[in-house]
């Protein structure tokens, strides 16, 4: 057998790539297609080159290649029995021819190693139950078989006692402090000849590892199935990307068709709004209708804050100036039917005016009814009193208008009537007082015909001496 280093004609120190270098170049020299007229010699140097070159280029193979160069070329070991399988020959791949199932086989020559080594194990003195895999043949199954057999074999620990490796006889002891020394540096040797061999065992297990047929084709298996396996996570993604996209297209037309509903809703509601003229300002949160005043076109919150609103100066002259703009229409209506009731409607207008200006003037105090109050007040109680009834084609706001004034004039007439009066003045008199115009110095029956002439006519003059003694008499 040649060394390797000679094979690939390289020093021992050559590193790895002059080792690599060299064998390409002698690859080409011996291959046997280039050498058709020495097919013979050409294949045994290639094969050589090749086993050569798989043991030098692997950093762990060389490594023990190099601590026992000299017993694997001598294909012997003199350091064992010859109870012990010498292992240094299985470390070449000369040891056997090609991968078939005949006796020189790989799977021939190495299961007989292991079975050896198996043998060697077998202590008839002692019970040993630990079940050793066996190597199998090109046809066995891997998970079942040959990843069992290089698990054990990978983590190989023997259980021989290697007592032929004492340098030292027990008895020769002559006392217990020498038998203790002497066992003690027997005990150095046995270790060392055992991790040796472990050493050894492992070592050839990784050898054939590499080499075994069975070991690659699962390797290329585990490579397809990695492939595959990530084939099918693209395939998965694609699709559930795919599925995305049709989703996320579908949502956006479900977008499209809920804003044109929406749109839809937002063009009904505002239509509805105008027909019926609400707005959504009108509503609580809840949906519910808030109290509205229909004169100054206002919500509110609570009932009783409508109820302080109609109560208010603003909502009372807001109330009168849409009480006569109604009774105006109401008038221009009439006319437009029938000239015939001119009159009567002018009356009754006139009539309104004077009691609206009489309670502008009470509330401004002005001293025009000091003298005459109670008059008046009878007067205005007897109009209210024989007012024609209301037709039954007034709207509900017209009622609300009138009830409302009602309530104030009997509150007002209430409140006057719970004052004391003056002893010193004369009795009141029932009978209506005429009035006389101070510009025109036309005659009136009432002073409510008056006011309603001075309004229509702008004649009001204002009267400075009974403003005074009015002021006068409050004090």
């Amino acid at each position: 057998m040649k060394c390797h280093y000679e094979v690939l004609e390289v020093d021992r120190d050559a590193d790895e790539d002059q080792i690599k270098k060299n064998y390409r170049k002698l690859a080409l020299k011996w291959h046997p297609d280039k050498n058709p007229d020495n097919i013979e010699e050409c294949t045994i140097q290639f094969r050589l080159l090749q086993q050569a070159y798989d043991v030098l280029s692997d950093a762990r193979e060389r490594q023990f290649y190099d601590r026992n160069r000299e017993s694997i070329l001598k294909g012997a070991s003199a350091d064992f029995e010859e109870k012990s399988v010498d292992l240094f020959p299985y470390f070449s791949a000369s040891c056997y021819s090609g991968y078939d199932s005949d006796s020189k086989g790989f799977f021939a020559v190495y299961r007989n190693v292991f079975n050896m080594l198996a043998s060697e194990e077998y202590d008839p003195f002692y019970e040993n139950t630990t079940v050793y895999p066996v190597f199998g043949d090109k046809d066995s199954d891997y998970e079942d078989i040959v990843n069992q057999f290089y698990g054990f074999w990978s983590s190989f620990s023997t259980s021989r006692s290697f007592a032929w490796l004492d340098h030292y006889d027990i008895n020769q002891a002559s006392n217990r402090f020498e038998s203790r020394q002497i066992d003690q540096e027997n005990k150095k040797f046995r270790d060392a000849g055992k991790q040796e061999r472990n050493e050894q065992i492992r070592q050839l297990v990784a050898f054939v590892r590499k080499r075994d047929p069975r070991v690659k084709k699962y390797r290329e298996y585990l490579e397809q199935k990695k492939q595959d396996a990530l084939q099918k996570q693209q395939d998965n993604r694609k699709r559930q990307i795919a599925k995305n996209q049709q989703l996320s297209d579908s949502h956006l037309q479900d977008k499209e068709a809920e804003a044109s509903r929406l749109a839809h809703l937002i063009e009904v509601s505002l239509k509805m709004a105008e027909d019926y003229d609400t707005c959504s300002d009108e509503c609580d949160e809840d949906g519910e209708e808030r109290p509205y005043c229909v004169v100054c076109s206002k919500s509110f919150k609570t009932a009783n804050a409508k109820r302080n609103h109609e109560n208010s100066k603003q909502h009372l002259k807001q109330l009168s100036e849409l009480k006569k703009h109604m009774k105006d229409e109401d008038a221009t209506l009439f006319d437009s039917e029938g000239k015939h009731d001119e009159p009567q409607q002018q009356q009754q207008q006139q009539q309104q005016s004077g009691r609206k200006n009489k309670r502008k003037d009470r509330k401004k105090g002005n001293g025009i009814f000091d003298c005459e109050m109670n008059d008046s007040m009878k007067e205005e109680e007897e109009e209210v009193c024989t007012e024609e009834p209301v037709p039954e084609t007034t709207t509900e706001l017209e009622n609300e208008v009138v009830s409302i004034e009602v309530k104030k004039e009997k509150k007002k007439r209430r409140a006057d009537k719970s004052k004391p009066q003056d002893p010193n003045n004369c009795p009141v008199s029932t009978a209506p007082k005429t009035a006389t115009c101070d510009a025109c110095k036309e005659v009136f029956e009432s002073r409510t015909r008056l006011f309603s002439h001075l309004e229509l006519t702008g004649h009001a003059t204002l009267l400075k001496n009974k403003g005074k003694s009015q002021k006068k008499t409050k004090k």
